[in-house]
């Protein structure tokens, strides 16, 4: 055995002293059990000495003392088995408790870095492992051990000189014993690992049962499941096979070295009686028995090795620090961060010096704050601003390495962490509940000798009692695991209640209102307000409406408070916090006067079938484009008619008979040769930004797809109703700023276009709108679909045949090379990042992936595959949802009972906002892009090759 492992075995054993009283009489009876068996050999060779002694068969002694030694060897093995087997359990229960209870003090960040299906498993199966070490190897050793020794010792008494031909195969065995034993122990680590992935995927399909259920997923934790469930059988069958081998073949070399006895014995026979040589030869034979036992404590051995390995790892684990000596009982309340810093590395904490030097990891920065006793303090702040950590170092869930936490002046590390706790009470985002009565969840741990009437008191404040009382069992009823069979508002709920009853001095909010509908927060916020009387609270929010009455309102920024003071002190400053406000409040009046009125659609929920579905259904005729199904044959002829269509509108602009018409703005035209879905849209935002970069005043027309006004035509307003203006308009005017016409007759757009302050215009679409002159045609391919089959619509995807690219100005690819034609440009679509598309407040992408790793991808565009793929790049789960390109929003299709976050595309998001809805879980993800190098400069050639410049530069002249 190696060092280590005989340093753990040793660490192991002293869960067995204690019970060695236990111990050794189960050695004394397994020590009895082995002679009575060496006897009983003795015996019936005795027997076969004695067999024509008329005077010895008479008496009958040696079967009596045959059987007197077969009942001591059943009642030394029973005794030994029972006694041993009460130690190893005790060792095993002992073991369990102090693996919880070392559980519950572990800190934070322990369970930030570690599978909660590890630490189940452990405690379950890993540590009944300890029985194969602790207890089962060791009386292997003593039952099997002492068998091997007097039955050796009893073959060396009759013949000393063949026991020692028989030893001869022990450094044979030896070998078997080595080999194995690595082997062994890798397995077993194997064993453990997939066990713990096996319940890490049982506990999540578990808990998330319902998000299994909905979203389909069956299928999917099912080969979850498979696979880590097949590696623990692979590892199972592999340890057997090699116990069994190991085992075999030591029982194979045992025979041998037994046959080799029997051939030597015919030699010695004149020296050994025929009992003599029988009792010899029934020892050796029942040696092989306890041998084998004895190679297989082997595997136990190192299974059990593995096994404490790894709980003696976690028992290592360092516990909360509590070096506190105060209680603390609090007086006024006082609470004061005094050049607070704290970062967190890797899930754990960076010691001072790493905090200081590293300021790029650090999540709170030189926070300097007061709370006076009594009052409220909100801190607000982008998502990933700090602040869940502020509010999280109070009860010091993580210590700080640098700088202060104050309560009534004296440090929160000089006191014990119990008193800590005790004076604080938290209401966090994430409630969590435990499967037992509605009771027992709000009257929890240090609360449950609470009176019935103060539970009733804080049941009315919480304004819980409608729907507890409407409960069969009221109070008496069991929730479910993490109170699943309450709603989300009613977990919120009984959380505050829980909370209120604990009547600490110190109250913390981190969202505690999040999950509530409108009149119910409302109700909560009144409960609130009153529980906060005279108490030091700090409230966390991202609905600012909430805060407005705090007494100072704490605004961070990147970990760093940026501004403080009262609501209206903030909004007068104009600073960041008025951003944030403004973001959640911009529909004014002021905004809307002159606007359509807002859509009100009754929302409900839905349940929605599966993503493969969707996309089949949705893109059913688009795939087989781009998959060149041989059906699609079948639609040539039509193909054909609606080529003969399109050469009838075209050719009498090609042949000159009919001229196009012109208005004074030069026209650059961005289009797709075939149908939609090309990424056009983002480039005409680009050249938008490029032009204003030249001194243009760019403006843009459109067909204005699905807007009611598209017939007439009309400047599209800033906050424009889609329905009316069209989805593309409404994006195109809110997110450049710039005049944007929709028309369906694009020559009256410019015409209207011409009464702006415009001196050029982009048509967003156009190309095979003939009737329109352009002076710079751009056509943008989809560079991973291509053109599909190439064939013209309906059998393809082309509006015109492919050699219409070799008549335009300039191909652009989007997202990779086309290679339809020399010389063309790259375009890559990057996601600038999200916005919620109720309170407008922005996540970068990775921000947005920390937080969401799964969500509802809603569509209505041209291509949702790259919605889906951009979603998929920023490692970010998707469940699909597709509807066709310009879908009629109604609301309901972002809604969801699960409550998982959806995104939508920007486009979709324009029609989304005009109907009054709770949006709060729906963010936008917004699309930039970036060209190829030569993408500034070929711009610059097709504008001095047109001689279009700027009408400042004209004037100028």
């Amino acid at each position: 055995m190696a060092t280590n492992d005989w340093s753990t075995y040793k660490r192991l054993l002293r869960y067995v002293v204690p019970y060695w009283y236990l111990f050794l009489v189960s050695i004394l009876g397994f020590l009895a059990a082995a002679g009575a068996e060496a006897y009983f050999g003795y015996a019936f060779g005795q027997l076969i000495d004695h067999w024509e002694d008329s005077a010895v068969r008479a008496s009958a002694v040696i079967p009596i003392m045959m059987f007197a030694a077969a009942l001591v060897r059943g009642v030394g093995s029973v005794l030994g088995e029972i006694l041993i087997s009460s130690v190893s359990f005790n060792v095993v229960h002992n073991i369990r408790e102090q693996l919880f209870g070392q559980l519950l003090r572990l800190p934070n960040s322990f369970f930030d870095k570690t599978a909660h299906g590890h630490l189940v498993s452990r405690i379950t199966f890993t540590v009944a492992q300890l029985r194969d070490t602790g207890t089962d190897a060791l009386r292997a050793i003593i039952q099997d051990g002492f068998k091997v020794i007097v039955f050796l010792g009893a073959m060396i008494w009759l013949d000393w000189k063949l026991t020692l031909i028989f030893i001869g195969t022990v450094p044979v065995l030896a070998i078997v014993v080595v080999f194995a034993s690595s082997r062994f122990r890798r397995i077993s680590q194997r064993i453990q690992n997939s066990m713990g992935d096996v319940t890490h995927v049982v506990s999540e399909s578990v808990s998330g049962y319902r998000v299994v259920k909905t979203f389909g997923g069956e299928k999917y934790e099912t080969g979850r499941f498979s696979r880590f469930n097949r590696i623990n059988r692979q590892q199972n069958l592999k340890m057997v096979v090699t116990k069994v081998m190991s085992a075999q073949l030591n029982e194979t070399l045992i025979a041998l070295a037994l046959c080799l006895l029997i051939f030597l014995l015919y030699d010695t026979a004149q020296t050994m009686t025929s009992g003599q040589a029988v009792a010899f030869l029934s020892w050796a034979g029942m040696l092989g028995r306890p041998i084998r036992r004895l190679s297989e404590v082997n595997a136990k051995l190192q299974r059990g090795l593995a096994a404490a390995d790894d709980v003696f790892a976690q028992l290592d684990e360092s516990i909360e620090v509590d070096n506190g000596t105060k209680e603390l009982l609090v007086e006024g309340g006082e609470l004061v961060f005094d050049n607070v810093s704290f970062s967190y590395a890797s899930g754990s904490y960076t010691s001072g010096a790493d905090q200081t030097s590293d300021k790029s990891k650090q999540v709170l920065k030189n926070i300097t704050l007061r709370i006076a006793a009594g009052k409220t303090i909100a801190v607000v702040g982008r998502s990933g601003s700090g602040k869940t950590t502020l509010a999280s170092l109070i009860p010091r869930f993580y210590d700080i390495a640098q700088g202060k936490i104050l309560i009534d002046g004296t440090d929160t590390r000089e006191f014990t962490l119990g008193s800590l706790r005790h004076q604080i009470a938290l209401v966090s985002q994430q409630v969590t509940l435990f499967n037992d009565t509605l009771r027992n969840n709000i009257a929890y741990g240090d609360l449950a000798d609470a009176s019935d009437e103060a539970i009733e008191q804080a049941i009315e404040r919480a304004h819980a009692s409608e729907f507890i009382n409407a409960l069969p069992d009221g109070l008496e009823t069991i929730v479910g695991d993490d109170g699943v069979l309450l709603s989300g508002g009613q977990r919120q709920r009984v959380a505050i209640a829980r909370a209120l009853l604990k009547n600490a001095p110190i109250l913390i909010l981190d969202e505690a209102t999040s999950a509530l509908d409108n009149e119910s927060e409302r109700n909560i916020q009144a409960a609130l307000e009153e529980v906060m009387r005279d108490r030091t609270t700090l409230v966390i929010a991202h609905r600012l409406s909430t805060v407005e009455a705090a007494d100072q309102i704490i605004v961070l920024k990147d970990g760093e408070v940026v501004e403080q003071g009262k609501h209206g002190e903030l909004i007068e400053t104009g600073g960041h916090y008025a951003e944030l406000y403004n973001a959640q409040f911009q529909d004014s009046p002021n905004t809307t006067a002159n606007l359509a009125p807002v859509k009100t659609k009754r929302a409900r929920p839905r349940v929605f079938p599966s993503s493969e579905s969707f996309e089949k259904s949705a893109l059913g005729l688009t795939r087989a484009w781009y998959q060149s199904s041989w059906w699609l044959h079948l639609l040539r002829p039509f193909s054909w008619i609606y080529n003969w269509g399109r050469k009838r509108q075209e050719s009498p602009y090609l042949t000159g008979k009919k001229t196009p018409s012109r208005t004074s703005l030069p026209v650059i035209v961005v289009g797709n040769i075939t149908v939609g879905g090309t990424g056009k849209t983002p480039l005409v935002g680009w050249l938008v930004n490029e032009l204003r970069d030249l001194g243009f005043s760019p403006g843009v027309v459109l067909r204005g797809y699905g807007g009611t006004l598209s017939k007439t035509g009309t400047l599209v307003p800033s906050g424009a109703d889609p329905e009316r203006y069209s989805d593309e308009g409404v994006q195109l005017r809110d997110r450049l700023g710039c005049s944007v016409v929709i028309c369906a007759n694009r020559v009256k757009a410019l015409k209207i276009l011409e009464t702006q302050a415009c001196d050029i215009a982009i048509s967003d679409d156009g190309l095979q709108h003939y009737a329109m002159a352009r002076d710079i045609e751009i056509a943008v391919v989809d560079g991973s679909r291509g053109v599909g089959n190439g064939l013209l619509i309906p059998a393809g995807p082309l509006r015109e045949p492919l050699e219409r690219l070799n008549r335009v100005d300039w191909v652009v690819a989007n997202g990779e090379a086309s290679n339809l034609c020399d010389n063309e440009s790259i375009m890559t679509m990057l996601a600038d990042g999200f916005y919620n598309l109720q309170t407008g407040e922005y996540r970068d992408c990775e921000q947005f992936a920390q937080d969401y790793v799964e969500v509802h991808a809603v569509c209505g565009i041209g291509n949702p595959s790259r919605f889906f793929a951009t979603l998929q790049r920023l490692d970010i789960n998707t469940i699909k949802h597709v509807y066709k390109d310009h879908h009629d929003f109604t609301g309901d299709e972002v809604l969801f009972s699960d409550g998982v976050c959806v995104v939508c595309t920007e486009k979709d998001a324009a029609k989304l906002k005009h109907i009054e809805q709770d949006y709060s879980n729906v963010w936008f993800m917004r699309i930039s892009v970036s060209l190829s190098k030569d993408g500034r400069r070929r711009l610059e050639e097709l504008l001095a090759a047109t001689a279009i410049t700027p009408q400042r530069a004209m004037l100028e002249r």
